[in-house]
């Protein structure tokens, strides 16, 4: 009896990252520019009791997010190096006022109708 509850534990252990969702807080999606532009476009998909999406990037002080979004309803926050957040509602451009890696998270904005599926998110941010 001991040794199948301490094997239990042992796949449940080994099993629980293996079943972690990419793009929760703690495992983040790395957003990265192609060299040469300053765009960028990433997709998620909103469903109910899912812990997506969060997005990290770099970014240089003064730079600013141009940002538009289309699918289904969503709030935006962003964290930036030092830990201020702002959001849900974000300006276009967001002002990017510190060097460093900002965080991007993304949720349902259970508000609205349609706050459930895929999105398009379009990230630009320009050189200063």
């Amino acid at each position: 009896m001991l040794k199948s509850v301490a094997l239990a534990a042992a796949l449940a252990l080994a099993a629980g990252p293996a079943l972690a969702q990419i793009g929760n807080p703690a495992m983040p999606i790395e957003i990265k520019m192609k060299p040469g532009t300053d765009r960028v476009t990433v997709r998620g998909v909103l469903v109910q009791n899912g812990a997506c999406c969060t997005y990290v990037f770099k970014a240089r002080a003064g730079q600013k997010l141009y940002w538009s979004e289309s699918g289904a309803v969503v709030r935006m926050v962003i964290t930036d190096p030092d830990g201020n957040a702002d959001g849900p509602g974000l300006p276009n451009p967001q002002p990017l006022p510190r060097s460093g890696v900002y965080t991007l998270a993304i949720s349902p904005d259970l508000m609205a109708d349609g706050a459930f599926g895929p999105y398009v998110l379009k990230l630009r941010i320009p050189p200063k």
